[in-house]
């Protein structure tokens, strides 16, 4: 039975979490790592859905996408899924801009839920790593077969089974797009720069679709939980050929429903 330090040391050898962003909480946010489980919870968050699931199944920790504390906080109580999952005796661990930012990372499985070719190519780079200087940042470039804009965004739809996908028609056909993971619209000029001609990420904001339009860039929001949850199941296979533990994926986290 695996202690949750274990596994806290091997997921940091596939996402390093050195590499989170300034702004993040990657990492063991609750819990008891000497605690050990013999079952693991999945989600994209640890709502409070999530942990009183946890508990029901008997799992003592829940590996996250987005970090169970994110904010600093001025006081707990079990309202909040953090004291809620200590209350219970359940760790936490997120593996938030360390997995986007991975070698293999969350924008790298779109690319492979999209069944493109990834060339290996990161389109933003915004720091590096501490311990050896190499470039780390978002986003993976891809060739697709040639396409219109309405059919890259059917295709993006069903792939990430989106609950709404908005976008803006680039008037371009699409050979080469830049996949995102979740909230990832900063991307869009390098990924032009480097020949895309779509992208595809989440939580777009107004103005941006509109400058996406000025450039002739086809922008795909296919949803910040869509996009990212498929991390999961990469996760979870990792993480049960690494040790003698069950996986179970969630889906009591997704809370955003559409019409």
């Amino acid at each position: 039975m695996p202690k949750i330090n274990e596994i806290y040391a091997y997921l940091n050898t596939l996402a390093p979490f050195r590499n989170q962003a300034g702004f993040d909480n990657s990492g063991l946010c609750v819990g008891d790592g000497e605690a050990d489980t013999e079952k693991i919870l999945l989600a994209l968050d640890a709502t409070n859905a999530v942990v009183d699931e946890a508990a029901k199944r008997g799992c003592r920790l829940i590996v996250t996408h987005h970090p169970a504390i994110f904010h600093a906080m001025k006081h707990l109580d079990t309202s909040y899924p953090a004291a809620r999952a200590l209350s219970k005796g359940i760790a936490c661990i997120g593996c938030h801009t360390s997995l986007d930012s991975a070698a293999y990372g969350v924008s790298d499985m779109m690319v492979d839920v999209l069944g493109f070719e990834n060339l290996g190519v990161v389109p933003y780079i915004n720091r590096r790593d501490p311990e050896n200087g190499s470039p780390v940042g978002y986003g993976a470039m891809a060739k697709c077969p040639e396409m219109s804009p309405r059919e890259l965004c059917e295709r993006a739809a069903k792939a990430f089974d989106s609950a709404a996908v908005r976008w803006v028609d680039g008037g371009r056909k699409i050979d080469t797009v830049a996949c995102g993971s979740g909230s990832c619209s900063e991307i869009m000029h390098d990924a032009y720069e480097k020949g895309a001609q779509a992208v595809i990420t989440a939580d777009v904001k107004l103005d941006v679709f509109l400058e996406a339009s000025r450039i002739g860039m086809t922008l795909i929001d296919a949803g910040h939980y869509e996009t990212e949850a498929i991390a999961l199941p990469y996760l979870k296979k990792k993480l049960e050929e690494r040790f003698a533990a069950e996986c179970i994926i969630t889906s009591a986290d997704r809370v955003v429903k559409g019409l």
